[in-house]
Order: structure tokens, then sequence, then C-alpha cells
């Protein structure tokens, strides 16, 4: 593990989660207010766009890739877009997975009006900015619409080959999902061979990357930036893509389709051996609820595939809890690094450090018969994390925290 992370991203890190969930409150309410804005329905497509504001409509034009759009003014803008948004509305259709589709119809049966749900803000932004529901206030109450239009091409489009289309768009977000929560970042391309491999079907990259469009604006459980795709909890992108091409030799780890599935779910925790040991000992010792043994599971994940420094996940513990003891810190410590080391990493192509280890000890040569012997006061140790010597007065590489001449050099 790199201990060199800088104390301003420490920091950072410490601020976030503390900080997250006011901060979400406040621009939930804030959204919120701004999303929720009298209607009268049913509504017709530039009655609907109308509303809106200008950069609200701007969104919705660089979601459709509407060229030579953006100098117009907004009721121009309105007008164009209303003109603009049948023509290609199938293709917005096309890349719909089974929640969304699923939604559609509900709201269709309904005469195209229908309460909100509970549908999240980010939900109704993101069917918003690709102008297939509108959300609004009607009589009071929070609606979501759909315009006249748009409930007849969906209409006339809508039959067993849209379902099938659906399925596959399904498949492959929860893949993407999937991959990206173990890989933490990944090119367009990587992502579309790995599906082809798993599927047993060729994907059309530019298929793909138009289902992917949407996706991320809706479930924002992964972004696409310059650098590819990346899972919504990576901090450092460029990070991970450098430790990546420091292990040319590293494949990504061979999951299968069914636990990539698993791990495309909102908030997965990979329970493995390893962290329902570190769960139980915390259990020894306090009383948490399942919710607070699932965030503090998904946190610490998230803080090791972050790469920080134990210190400062003991730090994050200690927000939730009392140590009673420098003993119980010492059995902690252990737990966590065992932890640490078996746990998946994005810096590790999805392998976890103990696998790599093992991976790389079959390329090790075997240790003499003859046992080491360490008399002299001069004398040097490989610490193999770092490939480089350790004193006798350095820091022992097995962790104990301990002097390398009062510890594994005595």
């Amino acid at each position: 593990m790199d201990e060199k992370i800088d104390r301003k991203t420490e920091a950072a890190l410490i601020r976030a989660l503390e900080n997250a969930k006011a901060f979400s409150k406040q621009l939930q309410e804030n959204r919120e207010k701004r999303l929720w804005k009298k209607v009268d329905v049913p509504c017709s497509l530039y009655d609907a766009i109308s509303r809106l504001t200008k950069a609200e409509m701007d969104i919705i034009r660089k979601n459709y890739d509407f060229k030579n759009l953006s100098t117009l003014k907004k009721a121009e803008l309105a007008a164009e877009l209303a003109r603009l948004i049948p023509l290609k509305f199938k293709k917005i259709i096309y890349t719909l997975d089974q929640s969304r589709y699923d939604f559609i119809k509900i709201t269709i049966k309904n005469s195209g009006v229908i309460s909100d749900m509970g549908i999240s803000v980010s939900n109704a932004e993101a069917f918003m900015g690709f102008s297939v529901i509108f959300p609004g206030l009607y009589d009071g109450q929070k609606i979501l619409f759909m315009p006249n239009e748009l409930i007849d091409i969906f209409s006339m489009i809508d039959s067993s080959e849209l379902e099938n289309i659906v399925q596959r768009n399904t498949e492959w977000i929860r893949l993407t999902h999937g991959l990206l929560y173990h890989y933490g970042v990944m090119s367009a391309w990587n992502v579309k061979k790995k599906i082809s491999e798993l599927t047993g079907q060729d994907v059309d990259i530019l298929e793909f990357m138009n289902v992917m469009s949407f996706a991320c604006c809706f479930y924002e459980q992964v972004r696409y930036t310059s650098y590819g795709y990346q899972d919504a909890r990576v901090f450092d992108v460029k990070k991970i893509i450098e430790e990546h091409r420091m292990r040319p030799d590293v494949e990504y780890y061979p999951f299968t389709k069914k636990l990539l599935l698993k791990a495309s779910s909102p908030n997965y925790i990979d329970k493995t051996p390893e962290m329902n040991r570190f769960i139980s000992f915390l259990l020894n010792h306090y009383r948490l609820s399942d919710q607070e043994t699932n965030e503090i599971a998904l946190q610490i994940t998230n803080m090791i595939n972050a790469d920080s420094k134990p210190t400062l996940i003991i730090q994050y513990l200690q927000s939730w809890m009392e140590f009673p003891s420098f003993e119980f810190v010492q059995q902690l410590t252990a737990k966590l690094m065992e932890l640490y080391n078996n746990t998946r990493q994005w810096v590790l192509k999805g392998h976890t450090p103990n696998e790599l280890f093992q991976e790389e000890r079959k390329y090790l040569k075997p240790l003499p018969s003859e046992p080491f012997k360490v008399s002299q006061q001069n004398s040097k140790v490989i610490d193999l994390q770092t490939h480089t010597k350790v004193g006798r007065n350095d820091p022992c590489p097995c962790g104990s925290g301990k002097k390398y001449k009062k510890c594994c050099g005595r």
C-alpha cells in the first residue's frame, strides 16, 4: 500500500465522509424546488419544453446531439426541440432497460400522467434531460407526465422486438456496473470486449455507448469521462489508470457473469470471509445495527480502493465508536490488515493483494535448505511491498509497528 498519500487527499476524504449526508440533503431540497413547477395536463411536447430553463433545454439538446442550436434564444430553442425530438425519439426508446421501460408503460397506462411514486430527483432529472417524462405540479400534487406526441411514438414501436432490445440493454448496463464496481475504471472498448465475452454476442460499440449515456445519467453508478467509464465512487481516476498501466502482465480478474450481475446492485458490498470476520469483531465489542455495519463495510471498502492509509480508516472508525484500550486498537489493526490484503482493489484490476502475491511467488526462487541467519548488525531484508532494503532501525515490514531489529530481525 502506498504510504505517501497526499495529506490534502486525506483531509478531503474525511470531510467528504463527514459532510456527505448534510450536503446531499441540502442539494435534494434545492433541486426539488426547481423541478416541481405548475403544469396543465395533458400537455404537448412544446408546452412541456417551454416550461424549462434555457440551461435545462441545453441539456436536452446535448443529449440528443442536436447541432447549431446553441445560439438560439429560449423561445426559439423550445420550438426547435419540439420539432426535432420526435424525429429522434425512437433512438432514445431503444436505449431503455427494463426498469425505465416498465415505468413508461405504467405512465402511458395512466393516460400519460402519474404521481411521482417516490421517484428520486436524479431519476426525474434524467427522464427530463432526455425529454421522455417530465416532472410537474398539478392541483398541488407532484406528478410525472409524458407529452402526447411521445406517447404516440412509443406506442407505435412498442413490440416484441423492443422488448428483446430492452432485455439486452438491461444486461449490458448491469454487467457494466458490475465490472466498474470491481475494476474502478475501464475504457469503453475494454468494457465492450468484456461484455462480448460474457454474453457470447458481439456488442456494437456505438449502440453500447448510446445505451450507457442515458443509463449513466439515470442510475449515477457509472460516469463517462475522457478516461473512459468509471465507477462513481472513484476518487482519483488518473491514479487507477497509471496503476493499471504499471501492470501490463496482470489480466483483469476473471469474474463470472453471475458475480458481476450481483455486484451491479446499488450499494453492493462484497461480503468476503475477511469482511465478515471484521464485522463480527466489531459486533463482539459494540452494539451496531445491520444498517450501521453495512455502512461501515461499504465505506471501508471504498477507502481501501481509494488507497487510504490504515490510520485514516482507523480515524473513520473512531467517528463511529470509542476504542476501549490500546490492546483493542492492536487487534482492530490486525483485523483491518487482513481485510485490506483480501479486498479486491481497483488498482489491482480486481485482484486482492494476497492473490497477486501468491501469483508472484510462483516465480520466486525457493529458499535454501539452511535458514537465513541474521546476526550481523548491518543485515538487510527486502520488503516485498516496496522492493526496497529495510534497515535494522526501519519499521518492520510485517506490519507490527516495531523496529525491524526488535521484531523479525532478531
